[in-house]
């Protein structure tokens, strides 16, 4: 689908924004989360993810959706994006899987509403970081602070 010169216009300006503000939700960020670009072919995660800093049991990714054209083609433009915040979680078996734990898809107008889905995401890993770091809790350990001494 052939997309006229004002909307490709709009697309780039929105794809730009949506960039700009994961970039500075990144930098607001540094220290708890890491971002990265990455080929959902090849990940299964998104074009944009956001690790916690200190692991990688959970992540919020977000994946470019195009009309009428698909990723092989180099002059496709993002209409919507879909964001998934994963976790993974053990089965009975011993393995591990990506379980959704929030998911949803914003149109091209309404981008923002990926930023703000992306900014809480990663305030709510800051917190749980400096918590942790508070309470001396880290990777492996209990989740809770440790009991007064007597």
């Amino acid at each position: 689908m052939s997309q006229s010169e004002p909307d490709r216009e709009r697309l780039t300006l929105t794809m730009t924004a949506l960039d700009d503000g994961l970039n500075r939700i990144a930098r607001k960020h540094e220290g708890a989360v890491q971002f990265f670009y990455e080929d959902p072919e090849t990940f299964g995660a998104g074009h944009f993810v956001f690790y916690p800093e200190n692991d990688t049991r959970s992540r919020f990714a977000i994946e470019e959706q195009y009309t009428g054209t698909d990723w092989s083609d180099d002059e496709r433009l993002p209409t919507s994006w879909t964001w998934t915040a994963e976790r993974r979680v053990r089965h009975s078996d011993g393995t591990h899987m990506w379980g959704v734990e929030r998911t949803g898809e914003a149109r091209a107008e309404d981008f923002w509403q990926v930023l703000v889905e992306a900014e809480n995401w990663a305030r709510r890993i800051q917190n749980r970081t400096t918590q942790a770091a508070q309470f001396g809790i880290g990777h492996r350990r209990r989740n809770e602070p440790p009991a007064p001494r007597l």
